[in-house]
């Protein structure tokens, strides 16, 4: 599978310009480290690190460097208005997906034409911020996107990503193991003895948390050892409230954790 991965650059330390927007460059470094296999991506184990990643190359791919085919990373901050936003798309080579992180709006309007002219078939943009794209912009890309042929999708946050029936996005799920997580448990005499991530949440925080259930003791609140280390990855998504989740983005991806493992626990108890 081709990609094409957008994001920004980190703003330029220093004040700003007058009429001057800053972007987030944190959560698309992680995504672009975790699709790499980046052994520096996760250090919350320190010492005791047993590179419990190093299990799944045998079960399945998690190095997908040749796929990303064009990485741009943007300026960090931009004006108010950009007038050409086309010209940080020249000369790029042909994809079939195209992931935008924390881009400027009017840059993320232009993007259902740089995917069309590549050839891709599907357009992510994955919102870990409220202030990342407004109602306006995202219906505005559904419309055009939908006119060109694209399809087009906008989890939030990323770890929220499901198909619902969409076998574009079915197959971009399956192919890099990302989006909404799952896990499969092992259990024997009420303890946690393994687990195996079948789906990560596109930062990676998923490996971290289903390493440190093993050991776990059932009869201890399960919600406390996932929070605990979900926080510990930590999760990078926003705290500040999000009028249509009604909570924060940061929390949204502490739920969807919450859930997946009472679900693979479900699954184990048949």
């Amino acid at each position: 599978m081709r990609m094409c991965l957008v994001g920004s650059e980190a703003p330029t330390p220093g004040k700003l310009p007058p009429f001057t927007l800053t972007f987030d460059h944190l959560y698309v470094d992680r995504f672009y480290r975790h699709l790499s296999d980046d052994p520096t991506l996760c250090t919350g184990c320190d010492l005791a690190c047993d590179q419990c990643r190093g299990k799944y190359p045998s079960l399945y791919p998690i190095d997908f460097k040749k796929d990303i085919v064009a990485y741009r990373r943007l300026p960090g901050q931009l004006p108010y208005y950009v007038d050409n936003p086309l010209q940080y798309f020249s000369a790029l080579p042909p994809f079939d997906v195209l992931v935008a992180i924390g881009l400027h709006e009017d840059v993320l309007l232009v993007l259902p034409r740089v995917a069309k002219d590549a050839g891709a078939k599907l357009l992510v943009v994955p919102v870990e911020d409220p202030d990342w794209i407004s109602k306006w912009v995202r219906g505005n890309l559904v419309k055009v996107c939908q006119s060109l042929g694209i399809e087009f999708v906008s989890p939030k946050p990323f770890c929220a990503l499901e198909a619902k029936g969409n076998e574009v996005i079915q197959e971009f799920i399956d192919y890099l193991r990302i989006g909404y997580p799952r896990i499969k448990l092992r259990i024997k005499d009420n303890i946690i003895v393994d687990s195996q991530v079948l789906v990560s949440a596109p930062c990676g925080c998923t490996y971290y948390v289903a390493r440190n259930l093993i050991g776990f003791n059932l009869k201890n609140q399960v919600e406390k050892v996932v929070a605990k280390y979900w926080h510990s990855y930590p999760c990078v998504a926003s705290m500040k409230m999000d009028p249509e989740l009604g909570d924060t983005i940061l929390h949204k991806g502490g739920y969807i954790h919450y859930d997946i493992v009472n679900g693979a626990l479900r699954e184990v108890a048949g």
